[in-house]
């Protein structure tokens, strides 16, 4: 299903204005601090990347010179990002695979990110706990989800994933140990009305007691 939207799916969300929303998002949250610690050496995951227009949206706001590691399960999906990245001049690498084994290690990231992804799995916690595993301690995750409404739903019906209501998003990404937890609304076209973006920060303390621990 992937493969077949892949052909015209950045043109689709961009005539959708999604990526206009994606970009005013990240300002929102350049506004907010959230992406301070960001610089032009950090290194991004994009988790479920497609075409790579959530990743592409955070470099026009904070910086062009990051490193943008994508992955994705649909490889036309990924040639597409590929294509994207190239294009803009964005230091990046490519790898297939499902977000529930990132082929990455522990602390490896600056800043994980992934939009209308989460709601695609069969079960959300696990992937987003894989997330946080690749996710530097004190770094944030930033999670876009489709949640529930009338063109919520449609989308469900539409691509069979399933919608995520904000105090859900925040319970799951609570349990997999993120902290500092803020809900985000998009403000921008018909994003305002299917999506919401959900921030959570690695704990540090989580991680010194895990290494006391294994020690």
């Amino acid at each position: 299903m992937y493969n077949q939207a892949a052909p015209n799916w950045h043109r689709l969300i961009q005539r959708l204005g999604v990526s206009c929303a994606y970009i005013k998002l990240f300002q929102s949250l350049q506004q907010s601090a959230t992406l301070d610690h960001i610089k032009e050496n950090s290194i991004i995951c994009g988790c479920g990347v497609g075409t790579g227009a959530f990743s592409l949206a955070l470099t026009k706001t904070v910086s062009s010179k990051i490193k943008v590691i994508g992955v994705d399960i649909s490889p036309e999906m990924l040639i597409l990002a590929h294509q994207h990245f190239l294009q803009t001049g964005i230091n990046h690498e490519i790898y297939q695979g499902d977000v529930n084994q990132l082929p990455f290690d522990d602390n490896s990231f600056d800043l994980v990110i992934s939009a209308h992804m989460l709601e695609h799995l069969p079960n959300p916690a696990a992937g987003l706990q894989e997330m946080v595993r690749v996710l530097r301690p004190g770094a944030p995750l930033i999670i876009a989800v489709t949640r529930p409404g009338i063109l919520g739903f449609w989308l469900e019906s539409r691509w069979g994933n399933g919608c995520l209501a904000p105090n859900v998003l925040t319970k799951i990404m609570s349990s997999v140990g993120l902290t500092d937890i803020c809900l985000y609304p998009f403000t921008f076209g018909l994003s305002r009305c299917t999506s919401i973006a959900c921030v959570g920060i690695k704990s540090e303390l989580k991680t010194i007691f895990k290494s006391i621990y294994s020690t």
